[in-house]
């Protein structure tokens, strides 16, 4: 229970990806009031040019709260 699926631009470090991850299960276990065991958090690098096609068919039929704007 809950999964964090973060897609981004490449080019950050493991350790950068790792540190995001920890911040965001942390968030999560406050928030949500659940226990670090059961927050799993990954990462989908995705080139720039193919952002949109990739992003628009992977999101599609979820329920999107914030939407970027480019």
């Amino acid at each position: 229970m809950p999964h964090l699926s973060v897609k981004m631009y490449p080019g950050r470090s493991e350790e950068v990806k790792q540190d995001f991850a920890k911040k965001l299960q942390d968030f999560v276990v406050k928030e949500l009031g659940c226990t670090p065991n059961v927050v799993s958090v990954s990462f989908k690098e995705i080139e720039a040019d193919k952002w949109k096609d990739v992003i628009g068919d992977e999101i599609a039929g979820e329920d999107v709260y914030i939407k970027a704007d480019f």
